[in-house]
């Protein structure tokens, strides 16, 4: 999983953001560390368990060529279904750049492909004006930074034409720690930009979460106010 720009990931998933020779905590390291998640627990074992079924032939060959290999490779199981979210979220980023740029789409696995037509068909339902792909914010006062996925301008029902923040989800589910995670982009004081300057943050009139399944999307409204 590649880290976003800027940024780096210590042991233990602790990520720090530099710039300017100043250190930002990333948002998600806050709120992962601040947010309980009961559900991680049960999911981690679930994937192990899930691993040992699936590797059952191969496992026995492990466990006597390198027992404690085979451990490495049960306890991996979790992190590797992780970092194969992160890089569908890298695969939402390439193709929202491409729309954006009337570019194709990139080209994706098999098993990926039905999350990126999700994300095709929410474009073409709504078809977004892209302002901004993968941007770095920072809040220099409060010292966090994060990377969002889109800023986008857009038309909903009842809310009319807006500019929002979207945070792209491809997860069992949508939990409500994302009001955090956005109101955090929404409240940063600037963008840091690729050559090093920095951008204002554009006023947003709110933020949605995009949860893309293999059968489609939804995409909800997620409350960012001062609050």
């Amino acid at each position: 999983m590649t880290a976003p720009r800027n940024a780096t990931t210590g042991r233990g998933g602790k990520r720090l953001y530099s710039w300017r020779d100043e250190a930002y905590w990333s948002v998600t390291t806050i709120i992962g560390g601040g947010v309980p998640k009961p559900a991680l627990l049960p999911w981690g074992i679930k994937m192990v368990a899930e691993g040992a079924v699936e590797f059952a032939d191969q496992l026995p060959a492990m466990i006597l060529a390198d027992r404690d290999g085979a451990i490495r490779f049960l306890k991996g199981l979790p992190y590797a279904k992780r970092d194969k979210a992160a890089d569908l979220g890298t695969l939402v980023h390439e193709a929202a750049e491409a729309h954006a740029l009337g570019r194709p789409m990139p080209p994706v696995d098999a098993d990926v492909q039905p999350y990126l037509a999700s994300f095709e068909l929410f474009l073409a339902d709504f078809t977004p004006e892209i302002l901004a792909t993968e941007a770095s914010v920072y809040n220099r006062t409060e010292h966090y930074a994060g990377t969002l996925d889109l800023i986008l301008r857009l038309s909903l029902p009842v809310v009319g034409v807006g500019t929002f923040i979207l945070d792209a989800k491809s997860g069992k589910a949508v939990y409500p720690e994302v009001a955090l995670q956005l109101s955090a982009y929404r409240h940063a004081e600037f963008i840091g930009l690729p050559d090093g300057s920095e951008g204002p943050m554009p006023k947003v009139d709110g933020a949605l979460a995009l949860h893309l399944t293999a059968n489609g999307y939804r995409l909800i409204e997620v409350r960012c106010d001062d609050e």
